[in-house]
């Protein structure tokens, strides 16, 4: 099963424009990009590292990633292979293989959440806050954007990329998020592109909790579409938020 999605991965890298040029290639560029993606999952960042860890694991590599030569790409190879490739063309590659792989037959849930980066920072050396769409279930980030200026953007840079994030997995049902993404204009979108929402909202939020069961006081209730029921006899959650 491994060897075959790394096929699949070599498959869909060689969909990406080889930028250099002709003269003295000797290792695929869809290789190169393979081998470099499996680094960054082994999280393996410099050249120099990434090459030892080849050539530590060249016969189990060599074959499935496309190679054709017996000893591993050097570093400096690697460096100016990835300079004349296209970052958005990478990113592209990734998320056709993600879909081809995970989650073109499923529908499935996304969190939402900001993070500071500890390693990568902006040009005036401040450290990039990213926000990030995560699926729990597959351990897999399938969206990450650059948040500037204060928190309270993460919304709104969430919003603005929606229609993008649906294009690609058109199968997104479910947005989660914590109490800062209760934001009328994010669930009007949420909504109109037939997605549901779940947004933690705590007692030490009483404005935003007040203004949540205000809008939703005189909602018309319905029957939840499954009973979870915990360990331990726990009520079921339908049961604890009194809709059964």
């Amino acid at each position: 099963m491994v060897a075959v999605r790394l096929q699949s991965l070599v498959e869909i890298f060689r969909q990406i424009p080889d930028g250099r040029c002709r003269r003295g290639v000797r290792h695929p560029m869809s290789a190169i990009l393979s081998l470099v993606f499996l680094g960054l999952l082994a999280r393996i960042r410099e050249m120099a590292v990434l090459e030892r860890w080849a050539r530590a694991h060249w016969d189990q590599l060599r074959e499935p990633l496309g190679f054709t030569q017996d000893e591993p790409p050097h570093a400096t190879t690697v460096s100016r292979a990835l300079s004349a490739c296209s970052s958005a063309g990478f990113a592209q590659a990734f998320v056709e293989w993600v879909r081809a792989i995970a989650l073109e037959d499923r529908s499935f849930a996304v969190a939402v959440d900001a993070k500071t980066s500890c390693q990568g920072f902006d040009a005036d050396g401040c450290p990039v806050q990213m926000l990030t769409a995560l699926v729990h279930d597959l351990k897999l980030v399938i969206g990450q954007w650059s948040v500037r200026g204060e928190k309270s953007n993460e919304p709104t840079v969430f919003r603005q990329h929606l229609p993008e994030l649906l294009a690609n997995f058109p199968l997104l049902r479910l947005v989660t998020g914590d109490a800062l993404y209760a934001q009328r204009p994010l669930a009007a979108a949420l909504v109109a592109e037939n997605c549901d929402y779940l947004l933690q909202i705590k007692d030490n939020q009483p404005d935003l909790r007040d203004a949540a069961q205000q809008c939703l006081g005189s909602a018309h209730e319905r029957p939840p579409a499954a009973q979870t029921t915990e360990k331990k006899g726990m009520p079921s959650i339908a049961a604890r938020c009194g809709l059964i």
